[in-house]
């Protein structure tokens, strides 16, 4: 039987509402009232928010200072969300919660509505909640009224029979709604500094900044590591097996959702744009929109509802080749895999050996082949505002070597007119502009992608029989009839389709970068993306042509991991 401590935590957060016919203005203020069991009020805490309008946690996590978002229309409301935690390991906590005004008054009582939920919780050892306060906007409003609100959060300490477990408190960018890196068992968090250093990063720290186009990057360690990493050690690239770099699930605002099938002609300029994207969670309900100016949750999240991605940072290499020869190999053994700069491209193998080895790569993080949408999801989130926002550097190495930058835009092939990865003009060619993006998506090998024609398995390997009833959810299908530019069976978001208007000028193209523009047809039923690194200015990310799914020289593939 526990043992009930009568000490109580109060948590008062004060509303201040102001209205008026054309704009509200709300400001709440929480803060906490320290009862006096003080050990245990030490330990309850916010740790997160999320509202329209601004909030700041105080340092000692005690304080909320909000100004809502701007309200005025009748049922109009403002919200805040909070999670608050106990982090005491020897008491759980009874938690209720209520609201009202502050003053009375019959004006604000016909005008406002005030709840909370949940109105009560228990907020065990170690655990964390979310409350939810919302107000109402219930009648119309002629003039400026103010008023006031308490809501307190009354919680109950109660004494445990066990200690709770303490764990790691994980660091969480609130502009990204939820959309954080899911580091799962076989995944090492860490930061790359300019010059290709890697080091385990402390994920209760700041680790990652994507509003300033740092995205989060983890590896997977070869199988016996040398030595054991704690938190800012400097890893040994000898033994890292694999890079990845998370892409956060998003909507997108649609901009041009409605391509015919066929050509037109070649503009004058270029219609590449800022692709507007806002991270979404996927306990939002997905945004659903067709049309231009609506908003889509991105189908490479929904199709497995996750809240985001883990891309190779490169193309795959063939572990243990030292040669562009002897990475052309035709095999689906997994334990080839690896995902490194400066290793040559695995090449000359079928779709469905890569498709295999991939994933049978890493079932604990669902390991598999990148689908056409994965490839749309990380070309889309490079060209807004939390990456390079323009054509990624095309990797011109002619040896195949993975994450080269070419010393000049739009280079030809070479084997020395690049430079690595971690150089400033390596940057150049990753999704970011700097080294925590990723490579390879335009030149060094084509990419094979899991995104075929219904029924039409080409010389990939793989049967019908594989692709519907055993690996269905890791391949984008195509309508049966499509055509070479019937470029209006895309899927939205797979950075096909939505490149247009297309122009034929010998080959296909799209109107953004000239970047080849193939859609799949009968005998050629597999996409391939990228460009190969002979392809000059034809290559980029948003390049797309079809293949027979058979071994080709220069055909390669990405790993994708799910979070």
């Amino acid at each position: 039987m526990s043992r009930r401590n009568v000490g109580i935590l109060i948590i008062v957060l004060v509303l201040t509402v102001g209205f008026a016919g054309i704009a509200t203005n709300l400001l709440m203020n929480a803060s906490l009232k320290v009862g006096y069991n003080s050990t245990f009020l030490d330990d309850v805490v916010f740790i997160k928010t999320k509202t329209e309008g601004t909030a700041q946690i105080s340092e000692d996590g005690k304080t909320i200072t909000y100004d809502a978002k701007k309200i005025s229309a009748m049922n109009e409301e403002t919200i805040l969300t909070f999670w608050v935690k106990n982090k005491n390991t020897q008491y759980d906590a009874d938690v209720t919660i209520n609201c009202g005004l502050n003053e009375v008054s019959s004006t604000l009582n016909d005008l406002v509505n005030i709840s909370v939920s949940p109105s009560s919780f228990t907020l065990v050892s170690n655990d964390v909640k979310t409350g939810e306060v919302k107000i109402t906007l219930t009648g119309v409003v002629t003039e400026e009224i103010t008023g006031t609100f308490t809501c307190e959060l009354v919680a109950t300490p109660s004494e445990r029979d066990t200690p709770g477990i303490i764990t790691e408190e994980l660091y969480e960018d609130e502009s990204m709604g939820g959309t954080d890196p899911v580091v799962s068992k076989d995944l090492v968090p860490i930061t790359i500094a300019n010059d290709g250093v890697v080091t385990k990063a402390n994920t209760s720290e700041k680790w990652y900044d994507y509003n300033n186009k740092e995205w989060a990057n983890a590896v997977i360690l070869v199988d016996s590591p040398s030595k054991t990493y704690n938190v800012g050690d400097a890893i040994q690239e000898s033994d890292i097996e694999s890079y990845f770099v998370w892409i956060p699930r998003y909507r997108y605002k649609l901009f041009h959702a409605n391509q015919a099938d066929g050509t037109t002609t070649k503009l004058s300029e270029s219609i590449a744009q800022e692709i507007e994207i806002e991270f979404e969670s996927k306990d939002t309900p997905a945004s659903t929109g067709t049309q231009d100016g609506e908003w889509l949750t991105h189908p490479a999240f929904t199709n497995f509802d996750v809240n985001g991605i883990w891309v190779g940072k490169f193309e795959t290499g063939y572990k243990g080749s030292t040669s562009i020869s002897s990475a052309q190999v035709s095999s689906s053994d997994p334990t080839k895999i690896q995902v490194k700069p400066n290793v040559n491209s695995w090449r000359s193998n079928l779709v469905g050996n890569f498709f295999k080895a991939m994933y049978n790569y890493n079932r604990g993080l669902d390991s598999h082949m990148m689908k056409n949408t994965e490839w749309g999801a990380a070309a889309y989130l490079s060209h807004s505002k939390y990456g390079i926002n323009t054509e990624v550097r095309i990797n011109n190495n002619s040896n195949y070597l993975t994450g080269y930058g070419a010393n000049t835009k739009d280079a030809s092939q070479s084997a020395t007119e690049n430079q690595p990865y971690n150089t400033e003009t390596g940057y150049l060619a990753s999704t970011t502009g700097n080294i925590t993006g990723v490579y390879d998506m335009s030149g060094g090998a084509w990419e094979y992608v899991a995104g075929y024609i219904d029924g039409k398995v080409g010389s990939s390997g793989l049967t019908l029989n594989e692709i519907r009833n055993t690996y269905s959810k890791y391949i984008d299908v195509y309508a049966s009839n499509s055509d070479r530019t019937t470029y209006s069976k895309r899927i939205l978001g797979d950075a096909t389709g939505e490149m247009g208007p297309f122009y034929y000028s010998s080959s296909y193209y799209n109107n953004w970068y000239n970047d080849y523009s193939d859609f799949v047809e009968f005998y050629y039923p597999w996409f391939y993306r990228g460009g190969g690194y002979y392809n000059g200015s034809a290559a980029g990310q948003f390049y797309f042509r079809r293949d027979a799914g058979g071994a080709g020289s220069s055909l390669s593939a990405r790993l994708v991991l799910l979070g």
